[in-house]
C-alpha cells in the first residue's frame, strides 16, 4: 500500500509534533503526515526531566530557549489546551561548587545579558532561603533565574497533538521509517506500513537522523548517549525550584504532584543504543539525591527509566536545510523538550521559504563543516 503527502515529517516527539502543528499552521495548504515508529510520548520526550532553562551559554541555546519559554508562558492559549500543562514557573537554581564552576555561571551571565536574561548571582545563604531542604554544604555560591519552569512534557506533547489535528495534519503512530530515497524532485520513504511518497521531509527523530541521511550521502556528527532517571513517590511541598548542581552531577525538581525527579548524570557510560535503565547506577544515584536533598532519605523511589541524548560536538540543536533540496534536519542535542516550541515555528518557516536570521543560520547542519563551533559550556 502506498499514499502521498506534501511533507513528511519523521519523528513524534516534542520537536516533530511542534513542527506539524507549525506546518499545518503557517501553510494550510499544504498535507502534513507525521510518522513515529513508538506510541505515543513513548520516546524521548516522555523520558525527560521537565525542565526548561534559559541559562545557557552558547547563543543558540540560550535565545531558542528563551523564545520557547514566552511561548509555553502562553501555551494554553496559544494551542487552545485549556487543561493546562502543569506549568510550575518557580525558576532553576544552579550550584556551584569549585571556583572554575562559579567563574563559568559569571561568564555565562555576560553573553544572557546580550538577550535580555538577568539571572542573580546568589551566595550559599541565599541558596538556604531560597531552598530550605537542600545541603549547601561546599556551596561556593549559585546562579538564579525566576523565569525558568518546569511542566509536563506529556501534557504538552497532548497538547500539541490535539492542536495539530485540529489543524488537519495526519499523525501516525507505530509506523517506522526503514529508508528514506531521493525520488524525482521529492522522497520516496520506505515504511513498516508502505510507502509514501513526499514533495519535502523533515527528520525530527534525533538519535536516529543519522542512519536515514547515510543512504542520501549526507552525515550529521550525532552520538546517542544514555542516561538514566529516578522519580519518588509524591511528597509534601519541600523543593521550589529545578536544581542543577554541578558537584553532584545532578537535576532535581518536584513536579506539582509532588514527585520528585532526579537525573543523574553517569560518566561511565558509552555512546550507543543500550538505554535500559542500570540497576548498579540507582544506589549511587539515590546516594547523591539524598545528599543534595536530605529529606529524601526516607522516600519510596517508584521507578527508573532510561533515555537517550543525543550530542553533537558543541551541544548545540541542529535546525535547517540539508545539503539535499527539500530535505531538513531537526535535531535537538538534550533539548527537545524544552526548546520545541521555537524549533517547530523556525523549521516551518524555514519549509516556507523564509532567510533565517543569523543566530539560526548558525544551527544549520552545514557548520559541522570544519569551522569553529560555539560549544555550549552549562552542561553535566
Amino acid at each position: 500500500m502506498g499514499w502521498t503527502t506534501d511533507i513528511a515529517v519523521v519523528g513524534g516527539g516534542a520537536y516533530g509534533l511542534s513542527i506539524a502543528h507549525a506546518l499545518r499552521q503557517r501553510r494550510p495548504d499544504l498535507f502534513v503526515t507525521l510518522l513515529d515508529l513508538g506510541d505515543f510520548a513513548s520516546g524521548e520526550t516522555g523520558r525527560c526531566g521537565a525542565g526548561i532553562r534559559v541559562q545557557w551559554g552558547a547563543t543558540g541555546n540560550i535565545l531558542l530557549s528563551l523564545r520557547s519559554l514566552e511561548i509555553f508562558e502562553r501555551f494554553a492559549e496559544l494551542y487552545d489546551y485549556p487543561d493546562g500543562i502543569e506549568f510550575k514557573q518557580t525558576g532553576y537554581v544552579m550550584l556551584a561548587y569549585t571556583e572554575s564552576q562559579l567563574e563559568l555561571f559569571k561568564t555565562n551571565l555576560v553573553i544572557q545579558a546580550r538577550y535580555g536574561i538577568f539571572p542573580d548571582i546568589i551566595t550559599q545563604q541565599e541558596v538556604t532561603r531560597l531552598a530550605p531542604s537542600l545541603n549547601v554544604a561546599g556551596v561556593l555560591g549559585a546562579v538564579f533565574f525566576d523565569r525558568d519552569a518546569s511542566l509536563s512534557p506529556f501534557r504538552v506533547l497532548d497538547g500539541y497533538a490535539r492542536a495539530a489535528k485540529r489543524l488537519g495534519a495526519d499523525l501516525r503512530w507505530g509506523v517506522e521509517v526503514l529508508d528514506l530515497a531521493r525520488e524525482g524532485d521529492g522522497f520516496a520513504l520506505a515504511t513498516s506500513a508502505g510507502s509514501l511518497a513526499a514533495g519535502r521531509v523533515i527528520l525530527a527523530n534525533d538519535t536516529r537522523i543519522p542512519q536515514l541521511l547515510a543512504p542520501l550521502a549526507l552525515d550529521l556528527p550525532v552520538k546517542p548517549l544514555p542516561n538514566q532517571a529516578f522519580v519518588t513517590e509524591p511528597l509534601a511541598p519541600l523543593l521550589d525550584p529545578c536544581v542543577m548542581s554541578f558537584g553532584h552531577e545532578m537535576f532535581v525538581n518536584q513536579t506539582v504532584r509532588g514527585s520528585f525527579v532526579v537525573v543523574c548524570s553517569d560518566k561511565g557510560r558509552s555512546f550507543g543504543f543500550d538505554s535500559k535503565p542500570r540497576a548498579d547506577l540507582f544506589p549511587r544515584s539515590a546516594e547523591r539525591a539524598i545528599s543534595l536533598v536530605p529529606a529524601l532519605a526516607g522516600a519510596r523511589f517508584l521507578r527508573s527509566w532510561g533515555g537517550l541524548y543525543s550530542v553533537t560536538p558543541d551541544m548545540q540543536p541542529v535546525l535547517g536545510a540539508t545539503a539535499v533540496p527539500g530535505l531538513f534536519v531537526a535535531l535537538s542535542s538534550a533539548k527537545g523538550f524544552m526548546t520545541s516550541p521555537a524549533a517547530g515555528r523556525i523549521i516551518a518557516e524555514l519549509v516556507d521559504g523564509l532567510s533565517p536570521p543569523d543566530w539560526v543560520a548558525a544551527l544549520g547542519p552545514d557548520r559541522f563543516d570544519g569551522r569553529p563551533l560555539e560549544k555550549e559550556p552549562a552542561v553535566v
